[in-house]
């Protein structure tokens, strides 16, 4: 029998199974019909196990810490401990069984899982040796991981029925859902203190924008300031708040190398600001309390960084600008063309350097953005005038070059948001070839 005309027939006797009892009976033997040609889970039941720990699965360099608890090679090491060496027997039944995810006996098996973990962890705890051993096999930050673990996989199914009444992804968090979430965490603080601060931690890993979490933790902690609150165990979401911060903070140290690296660099730019200045205005930050202190440290280590990227313009623009001079006698001296390399770093720099206008004020940077921009400015304006003079004054491939450097110029000035000049620039290099 096809595989649809199976699952037709089965909802059909199961949605008649409470008033007629041989719909019922019929149920009965579609459903041992279908679990005896079901495959077992085999190596899905890895999956299926640690899937708590999925939405907080990826790479350290590539997301937030707020999204990021385990690595897939925690995943495999967790898994390879259990199957060896403390769950065994588990592992071994979770590969037989044929039930599909979605069953309940999963959640027994995922809270078997959690216990096995903690109870070798415990003992670990008790054997200097053990506990060698095993941040040996899981690394120095394997103890915290492996606590993360336990309590999503011991509470998989109040953690997961909480979250299901939320949306996958939260794009607007409004009154009413923060609300929902404070009820959710209220609703299980008392018996689980543990489960309810997850609930809050994974609701900020849904949120577009991430620091709106503090919309919750006013609301739970009856003040919008952190005088209090940092005290408690709801420090832990702000100190969410903050890793995420200092993340992209962190890896503004690098300048970029092309226009897509610039591009990716002012993405990382403006994604701090957000954070930085999102926090602030969902949440009294006190200057002189613990997360005052490392916000304001985070926001001087970005500026410092994003200042440093812009003091390389100068030598990008040394590099990647055609700049023509003028000899004593008044003849313009044309300039080579420079390498593509050479353009293309240029223009990366020139990119985030006029993206960051935009936030230069909040990043504590408007005086330093606008010195540079002024003399990127000043020197493609002066380049172009000359290539302008050059084009006019010349011919066959000198006139191309010059063409060519001017284009370059006018390409520069576009990167950097200067669209009008670069447009004027574009005319009247033609109007020049044109006239000659």
């Amino acid at each position: 029998m096809p595989e649809s005309m199976r699952a037709n027939l089965q909802a059909a006797t199961k949605a008649a199974a409470e008033d007629d009892p041989a719909s019922a009976t019929l149920n009965g033997i579609f459903a041992e019909l279908e679990l005896s040609i079901r495959k077992p889970a085999g190596d899905l039941a890895k999956a299926y196990i640690l899937s708590p720990l999925r939405p907080l699965v990826g790479d350290s360099d590539l997301v937030p810490p707020s999204q990021f608890r385990f690595s897939t090679e925690d995943l495999s090491k967790i898994w390879g401990w259990m199957g060896r060496h403390i769950a065994s027997e588990l592992v071994e039944t979770a590969k037989k069984c044929k039930q599909p995810e979605t069953d309940p006996i999963w959640l027994d098996f995922r809270r078997q899982a959690g216990d096995a973990l903690a109870d070798a962890v415990r003992k670990a705890d008790r054997v200097p040796k053990d506990m060698t051993a095993l941040l040996k096999r899981f690394g120095p930050d394997g103890r915290a991981m492996l606590a993360d673990a336990i309590v999503l996989l011991q509470n998989c199914e109040t953690i997961g029925s909480a979250m299901s009444e939320l949306p996958e992804r939260i794009e607007d968090f409004d009154d009413d859902l923060s609300l929902k979430v404070m009820k959710l965490h209220e609703e299980m603080v008392d018996s689980n203190a543990e489960a309810a601060l997850w609930v809050l931690l994974l609701t900020m890993g849904r949120l577009e924008h991430p620091w709106q979490i503090f919309r919750v933790v006013k609301r739970i902690g009856r003040r919008d300031d952190d005088l209090m609150v940092q005290k408690t165990e709801l420090a832990a979401v702000g100190d969410a708040v903050l890793g995420d911060t200092g993340f992209f903070a962190s890896r503004l140290k690098q300048p970029p190398q092309t226009l897509e690296e610039a591009k990716a660099s002012y993405l990382l730019f403006d994604r701090f600001v957000a954070f930085s200045t999102g926090m602030t205005q969902e949440f009294g930050i006190r200057k002189d309390g613990r997360w005052g202190r490392s916000l304001f440290g985070l926001r001087a280590e970005a500026s410092t960084n994003v200042e440093k990227i812009l003091a390389k313009v100068p030598l990008a623009l040394d590099a990647g600008l055609p700049e023509p001079r003028r000899g004593r006698s008044g003849r313009v001296i044309p300039a080579q063309i420079p390498p593509e390399a050479a353009i293309d770093k240029a223009e990366g720099l020139l990119y985030f350097l006029g993206r960051c206008r935009e936030h230069a004020t909040a990043a504590a940077i408007a005086s330093t953005q606008k010195r540079y921009a002024d003399l990127a400015e000043k020197r493609m304006q002066e380049a172009g005038e000359l290539l302008v003079d050059l084009v006019a004054s010349s011919e066959g491939q000198n006139r191309t070059t010059a063409q060519d450097g001017l284009e370059i110029t006018a390409r520069l000035m576009d990167t950097a948001g200067l669209s009008e000049p670069a447009s004027l620039l574009r005319r009247r290099g033609v109007a020049a070839a044109a006239a000659a």
